[in-house]
């Protein structure tokens, strides 16, 4: 099922509320599109999802805010695609 959130189709089941620069997301590791999961500085085994805050935006194509620039507590940073995002309600992680 699909909601319409400001012109852009969303996941509903998936994403809550809208995504903008400064909100806390929560996803999954598979989901990173880069760095490639080879790449990426540890994923725990034991936890596929992590969350961090949205820094930025990338365009694909025609599309805009395809991709979420997301940065971890560790400073690192990952791309991911905007509908494959969960908001996390402020105070909760």
């Amino acid at each position: 099922m699909t909601a319409t959130n400001q012109g852009v189709k969303t996941n509903s089941a998936r994403r809550s509320h809208s995504t903008d620069k400064g909100a806390r997301v929560r996803f999954r590791f598979s989901d990173v599109f880069l760095p490639s999961p080879e790449d990426l500085l540890s994923t725990p085994s034991s936890d596929p999802e992590t969350e961090g805050v949205i820094v930025d935006f990338s365009d694909s194509g025609l599309k805009r805010h395809a991709f979420a620039v997301v940065e971890l507590e560790n400073g690192q940073r990952m791309v991911v695609p905007v509908n494959k995002l969960a908001c996390v309600a402020p105070g909760k992680s």
